[in-house]
């Protein structure tokens, strides 16, 4: 006689509601209830192919890669990603296990410490390029048959699933707003250390400038400043001090860039936002610490580690590894940012 969920719900005195829930791996139930009707499931001879999910005690691995390691250390970003993986992970009963990938480091050895003990992988990407994906490849990383997703960055090279922001939209949102509070141009506080996600950013401030026709009028005030907070206030003091004269209104690569930029004007007496007003990129804590408070674009940081988790639980559970199965379709999801609006910009006056 086949066994059916109507008989594991009638052993166990609960819902059959509830015995889909848990084997189909959805939230709804407790992990000690899932793991109950697992249980009893495997003991009647319950067959399901490939659906059910981890046992409570499965790990996936949350992997910071570092290529020269500013971008990331600089701000908290990777960690409040980590509060939505958590999130997920917690409802689907896995342990997160967070590890630092280092470019510098053994690629083999790194490699195969990651995907020891671990269902999947998910990998802060924000300063993968494609030459460390290639790189990957060749030390092993296909072999291993664990799914992968990237997160903060995408890749056209292999087909792994991928969940980016909208960085061009969000910085053209950006240099937009700033153009309908009146400002005639817009500069650009640009990071010299470059990302896939800056490189963007950079393309959305062209398009807004495009768009207005100010890019056949006058070159784009594009000011180099370092990614970390002292190193972009000491550049920016530097530009000041060789005469540089800033336009009325500057779109900067992320919130640390303009926190540090706001506060190098200011000691050079410029007034923020009556002499220059500033927007920042990914609404990081930084923004309501500074004077004035920051105006910028708010990145869905914590969907972005639910979003991934979602999609990683989704491979664990139907077996699906993308990397070796080329049927397997990937996604590349796009999560949307959008503006705040804070003190640090005004109406452009003349």
């Amino acid at each position: 006689m086949e066994v059916t969920a109507k008989n594991i719900a009638e052993r166990l005195g609960v819902s059959a509601s509830a015995v889909s829930l848990a084997m189909n791996g959805k939230p709804g139930v407790s992990v000690a209830t899932r793991e109950k009707i697992l249980a009893e499931a495997v003991r009647m001879g319950y067959s399901v192919q490939k659906k059910i999910p981890p046992a409570a005690s499965q790990n996936i691995r949350y992997v910071i890669f570092l290529e020269g390691g500013d971008t990331v250390k600089e701000t908290s970003f990777y960690s409040i990603v980590l509060q939505g993986i958590e999130a997920r992970a917690k409802e689907y009963g896995y342990n997160v296990l967070i590890s630092y990938f280092y470019s510098s480091g053994n690629w083999e050895d790194q490699i195969s410490t990651i995907c020891k003990d671990a269902a999947g992988i998910i990998i802060l990407a924000t300063e993968v390029e494609d030459r460390h994906i290639k790189k990957a490849y060749t030390h092993g990383l296909e072999k291993l048959g664990i799914p992968i997703v990237l997160v903060d960055n995408a890749t056209s090279m292999v087909d792994v699933d991928c969940v980016v922001s909208d960085n061009l939209r969000g910085a053209y949102q950006a240099v937009t707003y700033l153009f309908e509070k009146g400002h005639p141009d817009v500069g650009y506080l640009r990071s010299k250390s470059r990302i896939d996600n800056f490189n963007e950013r950079q393309a959305g401030v062209l398009k807004a400038r495009k768009e207005r026709g100010i890019d056949s009028l006058a070159p784009l005030q594009s000011i180099d400043v370092g990614i970390s907070s002292e190193q972009a206030y000491y550049d920016m003091c530097a530009w000041l001090d060789a005469g540089g004269k800033p336009l009325s209104a500057f779109f900067a690569d992320n919130d640390i860039i303009a926190a540090a930029c706001i506060r190098a004007l200011k000691s050079k007496g410029y007034r923020i936002p009556q002499d220059v007003s500033i927007i920042g990129f990914d609404d990081m804590p930084v923004c309501t610490m500074i004077d004035p408070t920051l105006t910028t674009i708010r990145v869905m940081k914590e969907q972005l580690g639910m979003t991934a988790m979602e999609i990683l639980h989704q491979r664990v559970t139907n077996g699906e590894y993308t990397l070796a199965d080329r049927r397997v379709g990937v996604y590349r999801i796009t999560i949307s940012a959008h503006l705040v609006e804070r003190e640090s910009v005004v109406a452009y006056r003349t």
